[in-house]
């Protein structure tokens, strides 16, 4: 039988939650989270499961505990006037002393179902032999199963650099470990389950964050499989909002699937995207779109520039196109695809714009890892029947992004935007390089960008 943490995210972790009856270690460094972790878990197991806790804390008083959950809006002290908490500050020989029956009592007179014991690392303190403080932290775990209770057991742990793994993490049912990693002059939380034992879970670092509610864990979950279907059984198309490009594609992009629009800057790709999602609306089709270096305020300003300024002006007023920018000043990579996820899922959005994908590669430590996340978010786009154009920028020199060999598998069209001068004049291009499942015209086909925003001429020989 499982017991959710009630943590946002973490049961996903674990299909579902704790073991009943199981001991749990979660470890990391000072400041990644751990009494806030434990605190929750107590915390939600009474306010939504009705199972009654246990705080035991060998350094902080109950005020301190209070004070600190107050920040999420827990009321520890209220829980505890109606009789379903307990919050006691005491010391570790307190609680290896079998013969007190000190735990028992306090089980027995709340009919606790959760136990928070801040930290097993003090039992260090009162036992130095290590054959006896294994045999005690042995006999506690077992005695604290006896008795009823899901336990969460706190371990501090000073560096992972040489980090070996401690004598507790065999003995627990499962292993939690918080990271707190510095990256990018900035410090990540990341939470990892490492073992528990009797059941699958998933494996890898996920981040999180303090919300205003507690700890939210950021995972990106596939679509369930009563939902997946194959994307290109369908011969429906939807159109680029561009005549010329829609010649070209004999009619469109195929629904539900994802485009890579790739170019120097100037050559169009966004003034593309902002044809794409305007002709969704026309269409009556919600539409996203992905800022990720400048602000919604810019964009807003930037369209004024076309006569189709208005009509985007109330499209994105009116909801149509649902914007999301700055997305990297406070936030993770897995956060920001999750987000996304949620809000095509909620809205029913069927036209997705990256603008641009570049920022993804500056954000993330592993080019590998970002590949995974990017097929994660892909699939999901794809299977909700969403099609996605995502803009990658190559400078002027041509020089690509490491982000293309990352994308180029995953995605199923290819489009791109370049240009040249030519006796003082600019002219610009565009070429479909890749379009899997459906015909279309190859060659370099002429582009203009004027007012109206940009046009497509077929060149049937290329230029």
């Amino acid at each position: 039988m499982l017991l959710k943490s009630g943590i946002i995210g973490f049961d996903d972790l674990l299909y579902g939650g704790f073991i009943k009856n199981s001991a749990v270690l979660v470890e990391g460094v000072p400041g990644a989270g751990k009494t806030t972790f434990g605190l929750e878990f107590i915390y939600r197991g009474i306010v939504e499961m009705n199972e009654p806790g246990i705080v035991i804390s060998f350094e902080e008083f109950p005020e301190q505990l209070y004070r600190d959950a107050a920040n999420y809006g827990w009321d520890l002290r209220k829980l505890e006037e109606q009789n379903l908490l307990r919050v006691i500050c005491t010391s570790p020989d307190v609680i290896l002393d079998n013969t007190m029956g000190f735990l028992e009592s306090i089980v027995s007179e709340i009919a606790a179902k959760r136990l928070l014991l801040d930290s097993v690392t003090q039992f260090n303190m009162e036992l130095s032999n290590m054959s006896d403080l294994r045999k005690s932290v042995y006999g506690l775990c077992n005695g604290l199963k006896r008795m009823g209770l899901t336990s969460v057991l706190i371990k501090e742990v000073e560096d992972y650099s040489a980090f070996k793994a401690s004598f507790e993490e065999f003995l627990v049912d499962t292993v939690i470990r918080l990271h707190f990693d510095e990256s990018f002059q900035s410090r990540r939380r990341y939470i990892e389950v490492l073992k528990s034992r009797g059941q699958d879970f998933i494996t890898g670092r996920y981040p999180f964050k303090f919300a205003d509610n507690g700890l939210k864990i950021i995972s990106v979950a596939d679509i369930p499989l009563s939902v997946k279907k194959e994307p290109f059984i369908y011969s429906e198309k939807l159109s680029s909002g561009i005549d010329g490009l829609d010649n070209i594609l004999s009619g469109g992009f195929f629904k539900g699937s994802t485009i890579m629009v790739e170019g120097a800057s100037g050559t169009g790709k966004t003034v593309m995207g902002i044809h794409y999602l305007l002709e969704g609306i026309k269409q009556g089709e919600k539409g996203l779109l992905l800022v990720t270096e400048e602000s919604a305020h810019f964009v807003n300003q930037y369209v004024h520039s076309f006569n189709k300024g208005d009509r985007l002006e109330k499209m994105f007023a009116n909801e149509d196109v649902l914007i999301i920018d700055r997305i990297f000043s406070s936030t993770s990579i897995e956060e920001v695809i999750s987000d996304v996820i949620d809000k095509v899922k909620i809205n029913s959005i069927q036209r997705v714009v990256v603008d641009f994908v570049n920022t993804f590669v500056e954000f993330s430590d592993n080019l590998l890892v970002l590949k995974n996340l990017f097929r994660k978010l892909l699939n999901n786009l794809n299977m909700l029947d969403c099609t996605t154009i995502l803009i990658l920028n190559e400078d002027q020199a041509g020089a690509m992004s490491p982000l293309k060999n990352i994308i180029q598998p995953l995605v199923q069209g290819e489009i791109r935007l370049s240009s040249t001068v030519r006796q003082g004049k600019r002219y610009r291009s565009l070429e479909v390089s890749k379009m899997k499942g459906q015909k279309y015209i190859s060659g370099v086909h002429l582009a203009e960008i004027s007012s109206n925003g940009i046009s497509v001429y077929q060149r049937l020989g290329g230029i």
